[in-house]
């Protein structure tokens, strides 16, 4: 995001904040949700990973669980007010949801927080570098010089489908758990080791569920399968949006139809929140190409989640969902 949209993200926030009661009413965001420590997540994945660290004693509150997900998270005041009494807020990072995370710690005017951008306090080693397909970056700053807000960063911001960072999330969540709240640390500690063992389950139930696949190539619906496909030996061939959202130039089109062919692709991943009207013309033209619902897990359906939109109905959401994206492709690829 440019110097100039921050300021002025920071700007709107800071307004409608303002005009806000003060601190008598962001104890109602708190209310019925169990006790502390009192936890914001921005992304439903986090929700998870916090929820099983954390146990039953502790409070969530996640905000991207519409279906704009953190691309298109539309601020809202209670969730501002929410931070006022946090103890922790656990980001992504990595241009994902700084653009409205960052703003909000700063107007939460809660000198006690502490907020942890989990995807960038992870080691290098398990972070993989930005998109680097030659078409790909040459489309985005042709975008962003039309006004599109939206900029790469240095690295792939979506860490959470990759089973070795989310493993180091978990244990960067306990150890936070255990700062504010060293009295539980016994049981931050054993539950951490449980759902560490619960992703080495999914890993390897992954492994198994595709381990006699021969051709393991694909095209990404957007670019947010990375650090999945490093997890389970997949090969992203290229993917169709640049911009999440945003629907790709018949150029771009042009060429995933060429990659697909010349790289004997058979599947295409489509994502459940978007229409498909780009992938199906694809499709129409490569021979034997077949979709396969992939959800990069950045929001969550309403029957998933709380009527008031700010908790998972399930700790177990993300395993789920990631048994389903392999389920999938196991179906499809050949």
């Amino acid at each position: 995001m440019t110097k100039r949209h921050a300021v002025g993200a920071f700007v709107v926030l800071a307004a409608l904040a303002s005009t806000l009661p003060g601190c008598a009413k962001s104890t109602n965001a708190w209310q019925g949700r169990g006790g502390s420590p009192r936890i914001v997540v921005t992304i439903p994945a986090l929700d998870n990973f916090v929820r099983n660290v954390a146990g039953k004693d502790a409070s969530v509150i996640c905000l991207c669980t519409d279906k704009g997900g953190p691309h298109h998270y539309e601020y809202n005041p209670q969730d501002a007010m929410a931070l006022r009494e946090a103890d922790l807020f656990f980001a992504i990072g990595l241009t994902l949801d700084d653009k409205f995370a960052d703003p909000m710690q700063v107007e939460s005017h809660n000198a006690r927080l502490r907020y942890i951008k989990l995807g960038e306090r992870l080691p290098e080693k398990l972070k993989l570098k930005g998109e680097e397909h030659e078409d790909g970056k040459d489309e985005a700053k042709h975008e962003h010089a039309h006004g599109h807000d939206h900029e790469h960063g240095e690295f792939d911001p979506h860490v959470w489908l990759g089973i070795a960072q989310a493993k180091a999330m978990v244990e960067m969540i306990r150890d936070e758990l255990k700062s504010v709240d060293a009295a539980h640390a016994d049981d931050y500690d054993k539950n951490a080791t449980a759902y560490l063992k619960s992703l080495d389950d999914l890993h390897t139930y992954g492994k198994n569920k595709l381990k006699n696949k021969k051709n393991r190539k694909l095209i990404a619906f957007h670019e947010s399968l990375g650090y999945f496909a490093k997890s389970f030996d997949l090969n992203i061939v290229d993917a169709i949006e640049v911009t999440p959202g945003q629907e790709p130039s018949p150029n771009h089109l042009a060429e995933l139809i060429k990659k697909a062919k010349d790289n004997h692709v058979h599947v295409l991943a489509v994502e459940p929140q978007y229409p498909k009207a780009s992938a199906d013309v694809v499709k129409k033209e490569v021979k034997n190409l077949k979709f396969a619902i992939v959800d990069p897990l950045e929001t969550v359906a309403a029957n998933e989640v709380t009527e008031d939109h700010k908790e998972l109905k399930n700790k177990d959401w993300y395993e789920k969902k990631m048994r389903q994206n392999l389920d999938a492709l196991a179906k499809e690829l050949p």
